[in-house]
């Protein structure tokens, strides 16, 4: 189970009488609704200052191709599964 904190936050009253009410919803409307806002969030691009910093950003462009594609979850477990021996 993934651990929770309890938070008091204000909301104004118009955007609150558009949600579940309490006991009805309401926590999993809030927590599904910030959720899809931190996912729509993309990370700022890393832009090297240095010499030294765009010599690393030039290594790890080059190495783009070696680590890409990332696996997702099964993936990983396949690929430790074959370098462990056992096969699907």
């Amino acid at each position: 189970m993934t651990e929770t904190k309890l938070v008091s936050v204000k909301i104004p009253a118009h955007v609150l009488q558009r949600m579940p009410p309490a006991g009805k919803g309401r926590s999993r409307f809030i927590i599904d609704a910030l959720e899809e806002k931190i996912s729509r969030r993309s990370s700022p691009e890393w832009k090297p200052k240095t010499e030294r910093g765009r010599r690393l950003a030039a290594l790890l462009e080059k190495g783009r191709r070696e680590r890409a594609p990332f696996l997702d979850k099964e993936g990983i477990a396949r690929e430790l599964a074959e370098r462990r021996g056992r096969w699907h």
